[in-house]
């Protein structure tokens, strides 16, 4: 039992689903000391450039896993790179990660 216990607690990847108008996005979020230690995001939603997505998740490891801080770190690469994503707002990529920390 007792490596059936530490296996539980080494899991900490949480998993978040948002339905955007542009698409599905699946967060996957892994959380240490309170920030956002590993991210992969998926989904059928369109972002431009080609790279914008590898952009985002590089913003977010190391970001502090609160809404705020998020939303915040999301609109600043958007803005920096001018990243397009028809019918998906920055907005719609924190709300996944945020059901992601909250599961």
């Amino acid at each position: 039992m007792p490596f059936l216990k530490a296996l539980n607690v080494e899991s900490k990847t949480k998993q978040g689903i948002h339905k955007s108008k542009g698409g599905l996005i699946r967060s996957f979020v892994t959380v240490e000391k309170g920030n956002i230690k590993d991210i992969e995001i998926s989904g059928d939603f369109f972002l431009f450039p080609e790279e914008a997505l590898f952009k985002i998740l590089e913003q977010l490891k190391g970001t502090q896993a609160n809404r705020e801080e998020i939303q915040k770190s999301i609109e600043r690469i958007y803005e920096k790179e001018r990243i397009q994503s028809p019918g998906t707002l920055p907005s719609d990529f924190t709300e996944s990660i945020m059901k992601a920390l909250e599961a």
